[in-house]
């Protein structure tokens, strides 16, 4: 999906006409993973325009989400075509989504490793945005089809001829055992139900087939891991003043536990730390500093152990 955040000047707080000064929200009192009620509040929390948006985390599976979450429009309302500029992939990457020359590699990579694992066949992308992948597959000769809600996305696709329906995966009503493969980038901690969604990717696979996803997990690093231990001492804690566009902050253990809820098996687990580079949100220069630091020590780290990564890969299939 590649959900978009507010462009800047909605992050300093000036409101575009028709968006309202505060949001719908719903506060949630379970695991949107397991449904367990055990949870416990962790030092973390979004404020964006006047309201808190807390982090907790389930005793039971260690799913971590905003206990206050954005809703319905309001939650729409989030996500602009400038996130395509400049906040996809958490504000990390160095270009712009719509320079297709700079995925092309990436994009042939991913679908490579989709080969290794079933024919060119049904391929199905969740959140596929203007459609680079989608293109890059349809003239490697799979049968590539896409959803996404993001309606400038959906009109750049569809602008190459791509076969893709705006809204949500649930309601494109496609029909079970309809795909070979499905590949989530960057979505899952995006929609407004995980479960539901994870429930509907394998109604929609074969049995047999394959998921493949790709995110963020980036509460499991190991500097916010460490701020995280630290500010449970401290008052206040951390403050992101950004816009709460992730719902859910998974880790390797709580991942694992949510698709095998609805009856995946997890074949790989990959994890993978972005290297030091220009942090995102607002952040004093102490912080960049340590952040900078801690990075650096990281991504060795993860490379040897697999440890405290920022970003997962894993492949699933429908057992």
């Amino acid at each position: 999906m590649r959900h978009a955040s507010s462009p800047p000047d909605e992050r300093r707080g000036a409101r575009p006409p028709g968006v309202p000064r505060t949001l719908a929200t719903r506060t949630l009192t379970r695991c949107g993973s397991c449904g367990g009620h055990k949870l416990r509040a962790l030092p973390l929390r979004y404020e964006y325009r006047g309201q808190a948006f807390p982090l907790v985390e389930c005793r039971t599976c260690g799913l971590r989400f905003l206990s206050v979450q954005p809703t319905g429009a309001s939650l729409a309302r989030l996500y602009t075509a400038s996130y395509f500029e400049q906040d996809f992939r958490c504000g990390r990457s160095r270009t712009s989504y719509f320079a297709e020359d700079a995925f092309r590699d990436e994009n042939r990579n991913l679908l490579e490793s989709f080969e290794r694992l079933v024919p060119r066949g049904r391929l199905l992308e969740v959140g596929c945005a203007g459609g680079w992948l989608l293109k890059q597959a349809t003239e490697r000769g799979w049968q590539a089809k896409g959803v996404e809600l993001s309606a400038d996305a959906v009109g750049h696709a569809l602008s190459l001829g791509l076969d893709v329906v705006r809204g949500e995966l649930a309601e494109a009503g496609f029909p079970p055992s309809s795909f070979d493969l499905v590949y989530l980038g960057d979505v899952l901690e995006h929609v407004p139900d995980c479960h539901a969604l994870v429930a509907e990717v394998a109604r929609v696979l074969r049995r047999g087939g394959h998921l493949y996803l790709r995110g963020p997990i980036t509460t499991h690093s190991l500097a916010r891991s460490l701020a995280l231990g630290l500010y449970r001492h401290l008052p206040g804690g951390i403050v992101l003043r950004e816009p709460p566009y992730h719902l859910w902050e998974f880790t390797p253990r709580s991942l694992q536990a949510l698709l095998r809820t609805v009856g995946f098996e997890v074949l790989r687990l990959e994890q993978s730390k972005i290297p030091p580079g220009p942090p995102h949100g607002e952040k004093t220069p102490l912080q960049r500093l340590a952040m900078g630091m801690i990075d650096a020590l990281n991504v060795p780290l993860t490379r040897a152990f697999q440890v405290w990564g920022d970003r997962i890969v894993v492949v699933a299939r429908k057992a």
